[in-house]
């Protein structure tokens, strides 16, 4: 009985501050870094109709690494299949953001990756936690979203971009 006092207060803490969600919404325009040089502005993310990935994650984020790491393994294949692009969004601040090409290019990431150092798309999307993975369908329009990573998450992101 004490232990449901005690878990009352921290179930209804944690949903009555839940981030909002992001589906059906349209990613916000931000200009963001690009590694190799130069920025792009999210808005330039939707192309020829296709959909898009974006995965927000840190060097310091395991789970951002082992997700991103499996789906780079099947990057190519969905790729062909799908035409999506992933748009990796490093959110490491300045003084360890130097370290994001050396670990992108260790890992064989075939992705873009971009860097959110002041956490502008971040902070803007609401989000709190990493890693924060979404897909944009072609009209603009964010159709799917979850935040952490666990083993086989990726077959979720395999199932709805096949069905876009």
């Amino acid at each position: 009985m004490n232990k449901l006092f005690f878990l009352l207060p921290v179930l209804f803490f944690s949903l009555a501050f839940k981030a909002d969600s992001n589906l059906n919404k349209e990613l916000p325009n931000v200009t963001l870094k690009k590694l190799e040089g130069g920025t792009i502005s999210t808005k330039k993310f939707i192309k020829n109709g296709k959909p898009v990935i974006v995965s927000f994650w840190s060097i310091t984020c395991i789970p951002c690494m082992k997700e991103l790491i499996a789906i780079n393994k099947k990057y190519d294949q969905l790729q062909k299949e799908t035409g999506v692009t992933l748009y990796a969004v490093s959110i490491d601040p300045k003084s360890l953001s130097k370290r994001v090409p050396m670990i992108a290019d260790k890992k064989g990431w075939k992705f873009p990756i971009l860097r959110d150092e002041e956490k502008s798309l971040f902070s803007k999307m609401g989000v709190s936690s990493l890693p924060y993975t979404i897909i944009i369908d072609k009209s603009g329009k964010i159709v799917y979203e979850h935040n952490s990573y666990k083993s086989g998450d990726e077959e979720e992101i395999y199932k709805v971009l096949k069905s876009l």
